[in-house]
């Protein structure tokens, strides 16, 4: 019998495991240093615990503590060379041990069956044993080395079924088919068990997840940060009158992934006041208090020991504050008021904010991740430095990464604990805040760019709000400075575009703490000049409001978070090349002058793992055979060498098989979840992303009704010569309150119908939405893309992802000049990628065309129009239509330019379907797209990132 003691379960006295079916993973170090691994045959052992050790190490980042010394594993075996930290290369007989154990011993389910929900959550019981070997090997090896850590906190976190992608990167997929076929089932329908995360929405989200996808597989120490939300945004269903909303169920038969830690919480407070104490600090009292909760998911990394963290904060409140009396006194909804509030925080991702109530929420949200986020990364740097302490270190040790505006509370909260719980100066916590804080742009859509009201900000976070205004004094200072006082208008328009708190007076010290520019004596004076001027300004509006028989309605007070993150970070960056440029030109233009160091480019990226390797196993195959290695997956700019046989016929054959291969499995899904039959001979035509109008789906399904149209109007013979059998696949959400969006997806299901149903074009036309669009849904759609449509306005889009996937997956795009499209069409040549559409510089002038009147729509546009209306597809569309009419108006003036755009759209997609007609043409195009799509790889971002931004280094586990 192996008896293996291991110390730190408890101060107890001695426990008895009897192990039955559990295979542990084992390992021997060949000549080269590198670790072979092999399992254990399962067989009955006793491990002999040890109390004052624990098996599995717990990474701790809850106290300040100094850290206690992680004590050796002592193992007495009859085998040589243990190791505990090396999942790789099980047999399949011990895999289905290991699963056998959990369906039994870890259950979720009642013993009578073994069906495949239990199967599932048994065998990702089995895999999350390897990943949290290697997870508490990461982590323990990390507090022992103390290297500079990167934080990356995002509200967002789209990562999609995790069993294919654990077992890929752990290189045991093999190992695992063969034993769950031993068990009677296969790999891809266990997998299918699994509902997908409902932690977040779109491209924001996702890339959050192939980053750490790539951070882990680079050995990057890094960690991710975002909320537990119990029903995500929502699940879709698509019913006659459009989209309808429900809560998601993903945790309903809980997540077999994640590991709460209880004793890993924080405090995190809202309302109250703020009081200064007897040593002149300020306090913060009073208010609510809720408590945010751990709960981890390990990220493993491919083909390497690195498993990095995924930790997501679940809100409740302390059972204290459950009113006891209340309850039993009859009062049930009022006794148990303080959890709901708790709770609700992270209840939705984006809750509707029409109502003040639902602002206040998000606010929550937003400071509870950073708040629980930022009060952990300090802790763990308090561990880390042990019983020496020195806060100027801090910048030193920990990058914190804003992924977009929504955690830009970081920085006042930052600041709130460096200077009232530590007890530093405001001088030296602005200068820790912002050499740790970093901010990534991810629009430039000015309602995206988050505003909040300083009322409601005042009141839920009234010492944010005086740090807040403290930091926009200091700004003021700054640019007062830069540019002097001698011009008044000059320095108020500067004041006005930067900063960070709008429609607010000056504040009242202003000409105390500016300083006094060169050559002008009576700076001070003229400084005064600038706020007596603001003053009049508003008086003169308040005396003219009272001649007006409507009072004049004052703008409110808010907070610019965008501005704010500018302010506080050492690095701003966008996440395409023309994004970059536009938000340096346009959108933080004058902040550009005072700190052009700041502003870069990273490009985006997506993860080839997931993207090629696990989701299109068919082409990944293909790949390898033909480059001869299966390097490129880890370093995509092999995929280059695919050029030089883009001619080869019988590559040719083999892509195009492996498209077909895919497009089965499409046709499947569609069958399932729409009940239409398609034909896999046809082109596949996919748009597939969050419904808004900037993305401009509405254009695609004009597209269609005017094909639609045309080929009503030919006969059948004329119809079959002039277009290409197409099948049109849309998928997306709208969010809930965005009317237009829901009404673009009402549109383009009518229209489906109405086609669909039309024996006279049968397979010639189809148009399928497919609902609640997910990862999962990503995976089997892109493999089967051959056309994907980005067709988003000219320097609207900030970059995109799916275009990436789709290139990669040999998918031809057709797209205007915005975001990644730009440098997609560089890398796989300008004759593989179809162009339209007006570029991002003409954009501002055509709308001012269409302000002043000088437009004129083409006529294919106002004659499908002119058929929309005429009922062919059942609904009015009145408002719809009426969007993409007008000169000016909320809701008019076609702003995202459709109008414009459509006849240039429709012209590309008759040389779309000339193109297809020739398939040797196509699949040239299809492999050229692959093979120029190596530059799109999140590990190159990531690399960007650790080196120009972050200043961390890979830490590679012994």
């Amino acid at each position: 019998m192996d008896t293996m003691r291991i110390s730190g379960v408890s101060s107890g006295a001695e426990s008895l495991i009897q192990y039955n079916a559990l295979s542990s993973l084992v390992g021997r170090r060949s000549d080269n240093g590198r670790w072979r691994t092999r399992m254990f045959p399962a067989r009955s052992r006793t491990w002999r615990l040890a109390p004052k050790k624990t098996l599995f190490p717990s990474v701790k980042a809850v106290s300040s503590e100094p850290k206690e010394k992680v004590a050796d594993v002592v193992i007495d075996s009859e085998q040589e060379g243990f190791s505990s930290l090396s999942p790789f290369g099980p047999d399949a007989a011990s895999v289905a041990s290991s699963i056998k154990y959990h369906s039994e011993f870890t259950p979720l389910f009642s013993p009578e069956k073994f069906e495949l929900p239990k199967a599932f959550f048994a065998t990702a019981q089995s895999v999350r044993d390897a990943l949290i070997i290697n997870w508490n090997a990461t982590y323990e090896y990390y507090n022992r080395v103390n290297p500079k850590q990167a934080y990356y906190l995002s509200m967002e976190f789209l990562q999609g079924r995790a069993l294919s992608n654990a077992v890929g990167n752990l290189g045991l997929t093999g190992a695992y088919a063969d034993a769950l076929k031993s068990l009677g089932f296969d790999l891809e329908s266990v997998a299918t068990q699994e509902p997908d995360p409902a932690l977040g929405n779109g491209g924001l989200g996702r890339l959050a997840s192939c980053f750490l996808d790539s951070m882990a597989t680079l050995n990057y120490p890094a960690w991710g940060y975002g909320l537990r939300y119990k029903y995500g945004l929502f699940k879709q269903r698509i019913t006659k009158d459009g989209q309808e909303e429900a809560a998601e169920d993903w945790l309903e038969l809980s997540n077999p992934w994640e590991i709460v830690r209880n004793d890993v919480s924080y405090p995190v407070k809202f309302y109250g006041k703020v009081v200064s104490g007897s040593d002149g600090k300020k306090q913060w009292i009073g208010g609510e208090d809720i408590v945010a909760v751990a709960y981890d998911v390990p990220i493993p990394g491919y083909k390497t020991k690195t498993t990095i963290n995924l930790r997501l904060w679940s809100t409740k409140a302390p059972s204290a504050d459950f009113d006891l009396s209340s309850y039993n006194s009859g009062k049930h909804t009022e006794a148990a008021q303080a959890l709901f509030n708790a709770e609700k925080i992270c209840y939705v991702l984006y809750p509707g904010d029409e109502s003040n109530e639902g602002k206040a929420l998000r606010l929550k949200q937003q400071y509870t991740l950073c708040s629980a986020s930022l009060q952990d990364i300090i802790a763990r740097f308090e561990t880390r430095s042990g019983g020496s302490i020195n806060w100027e270190e801090f910048p030193e040790k920990v990058a914190v990464q804003m992924n977009d505006t929504h955690p830009t509370l970081c920085i006042p909260e930052l600041m709130r604990i460096l200077m009232d719980l530590k007890g530093l100066s405001w001088e030296d916590a602005w200068k820790i805040t912002q050499r740790t804080v970093a901010y990534t742009n991810h629009t430039v859509l000015p309602e995206a760019l988050e505003k909040w009201s300083l009322d409601l900000m005042g009141k839920l976070l009234p010492r944010h709000v005086e740090i807040i205004e403290m930091i926009d004094e200091e700004l003021v200072s700054t640019i007062v400075s830069e540019y002097g006082t001698d011009d008044p208008d000059l320095l108020k328009e500067k004041l006005k575009a930067m900063r960070i708190l709008e429609n607010v007076e000056l504040p009242s010290a202003f000409a105390d703490v500016i300083v006094k520019p060169k050559n002008t004596k009576d700076s001070k004076e003229a400084a005064q000049t600038v706020v007596k001027k603001e003053q009049e300004e508003e008086e003169t509006a308040g005396e003219e409001a009272e001649v007006i028989p409507e009072p004049t309605v004052k703008p409110p007070k808010m907070v610019r978070m965008a501005n704010l993150a500018v302010v506080g970070g050492h690095a701003v960056n966008g996440v395409a090349e023309i994004h970059s440029e536009i938000v340096k030109k346009d959108v933080f233009n004058e902040f550009v002058k005072l700190w052009p160091d700041k502003f870069q480019n990273k490009t985006n990226g997506v993860t080839p793992r997931r993207w090629i390797s696990f989701c299109n196993p068919y082409l990944s195959d293909i790949i390898t055979s033909w480059i001869g290695t299966e390097d490129w997956v880890l370093n995509t700019e092999k995929l280059a060498e695919l050029r030089k046989f883009a001619d080869d016929e019988d590559l040719q054959s083999e892509w195009r098989a492996a498209k077909k291969k895919n497009k089965l499995k499409v046709v499947s899904l569609i069958k399932e979840r729409t009940g239409y039959t398609v034909n896999p001979d046809a082109m596949f035509d996919i748009q597939i992303k969050r419904i808004h109008e900037y993305k401009r789906q509405l254009l695609n399904i004009l597209g269609i009704v005017y094909r639609y149209k045309k080929m009503k109007e030919m006969s059948a013979s004329e119809r079959e010569k002039a277009f290409v059998p197409r099948v049109c696949i849309f998928g997306g959400k709208a969010f809930a309150t965005y009317v237009q969006a829901k009404r673009i997806v009402k549109f383009i299901t009518d229209v489906g119908s109405t086609i669909n149903n039309d024996p006279e074009i049968g397979d010639l036309l189809k148009v399928i939405f497919v609902p609640d669009y997910n990862v999962s849904v990503a995976e089997l759609l892109i493999p089967a893309s051959e056309l994907s449509q980005h067709i988003s306005t000219a320097g609207m889009e900030a970059s995109g992802t799916s275009n990436m996937k789709f290139s990669m997956n040999g998918c031809i795009l057709i797209g205007t000049l915005d975001g990644a499209n730009v440098e997609i069409r560089e890398e796989v040549g300008e004759e593989n990628f179809f162009l339209f559409g007006a570029k991002a510089d003409e954009i501002v002038n055509l709308r001012k065309e269409r302000a002043e009147g000088k437009f004129v729509p083409d006529p294919i546009f106002e004659e499908v129009k002119q058929y929309v209306r005429s009922g062919v597809f059942g609904s009015n569309y009145d408002e719809l239509i009426g969007s993409l009419e007008g000169n000016e108006g909320f809701g008019r003036a076609d702003y995202f330019l459709v109008g414009k755009d459509f006849p240039s759209y429709v012209e590309c997609q008759e040389k779309v379907d000339e193109a297809y007609r020739d398939q040797k043409r196509w699949t040239r195009m299809s492999i050229l797209n692959t093979a120029g799509s190596f530059k799109f790889s999140s590990d190159r971002t990531i690399h960007e990132y650790a080196k120009d931004i972050w200043n961390i280094k890979q830490v590679e586990l012994p």
